[in-house]
């Protein structure tokens, strides 16, 4: 039996830039929660990822990598 799929972190969709730094994803700095949110919803439809909303203005989008055999 193979290990579970990892989730990866794709993207990081946010509001307030300076709560966000580093990393090696790519972060998405949005105007306002509607941006956030509209960013995120064509993020996820484009790449099947999944979005997680942090309630601190921030959303990180992940994709599942198959576990090694």
């Amino acid at each position: 039996m193979g290990d579970a799929p990892t989730p990866v972190m794709f993207a990081i969709v946010t509001t307030n830039k300076e709560a966000v730094y580093g990393g090696m994803s790519p972060i998405f700095v949005a105007q306002d929660e509607l941006e956030r949110d509209r960013i995120a919803m064509w993020l996820t439809r484009i790449t099947n990822c999944i979005a997680h909303d942090l309630h601190n203005g921030t959303i990180i989008l992940t994709v599942n990598q198959a576990g090694g055999a």
